[in-house]
């Protein structure tokens, strides 16, 4: 990819396009799953300013993040967890991390890369980790996502889970990795005095409508498995 296309990523473009709505509900939901684990790693690729990072280093995870952009590294709020690095080329070791999420950044990777990009994500990745990919859903109901021109990498639903498999990966589309439970509270302030373990079998039907509903709405949650 030119260097002129990374260029894009820059003040500008921060300021202008990307907001961070907390991933802290996602975040406590793969700590639940990975509860027998005496300490959780986790990578977010395309971490732009660090807020996922600074939210996973919080509720007690050692997370780093990636960004091919140095404005973003540059001004990351946790610096020493933050590094250059892309999806295709992670610099970081085989079978380093338990978690991985790449919040809308697929779509921005040249097609040319994708397989290089999901190969990689396998391969840092731990057996038995999980990956949350979220990108935009050409066959939703709106298309607001044309209006970037950096979405070089539109593809359906069927795309994502095909090539994921090919890789290895077990592959829920259209499912939320989310505690419910968390994330009601971010929106509306109530408190729901529900035991994790409850919430979890509780909410699964919901991980699917509400992954359903954004998904014609234009946003596509992918939550996959290395297997």
């Amino acid at each position: 990819m030119s260097d002129k296309f990374y260029k894009e990523y820059d003040e500008r473009y921060y300021k202008e396009r990307i907001s961070h709505v907390s991933k802290k509900h996602m975040i406590k939901f793969i700590k639940f799953l990975l509860r027998n684990k005496y300490t959780i790693k986790w990578l977010d690729i395309g971490c732009g300013l660090g807020l996922v990072v600074k939210e996973a280093l919080e509720e007690g995870i050692n997370c780093y993040g990636i960004d091919i952009s140095e404005y973003a590294v540059n001004n990351a709020i946790i610096k020493d967890h933050v590094k250059l690095g892309s999806i295709a080329d992670i610099p970081f070791g085989d079978n380093t991390f338990d978690a991985i999420s790449a919040f809308d950044v697929i779509e921005h990777v040249h097609p040319k890369e994708t397989e290089k990009a999901i190969s990689e994500m396998y391969r840092v990745l731990k057996n038995g980790g999980f990956l949350i990919l979220t990108t935009p859903n050409p066959c939703s109901l709106t298309k607001n996502w044309i209006y970037d021109l950096t979405h070089i990498n539109i593809r359906p639903p069927k795309y994502w889970k095909i090539m994921l498999e090919k890789h290895g990966f077990g592959v829920k589309l259209a499912y939320i990795p989310s505690f419910l439970k968390y994330y009601i509270p971010q929106k509306l302030s109530v408190t729901l005095l529900i035991p994790d373990s409850i919430s979890f079998w509780l909410e699964e039907p919901l991980r699917y409508i509400i992954g359903w509903l954004y998904s014609r709405k234009e946003r596509l949650y992918i939550f996959a498995k290395k297997l």
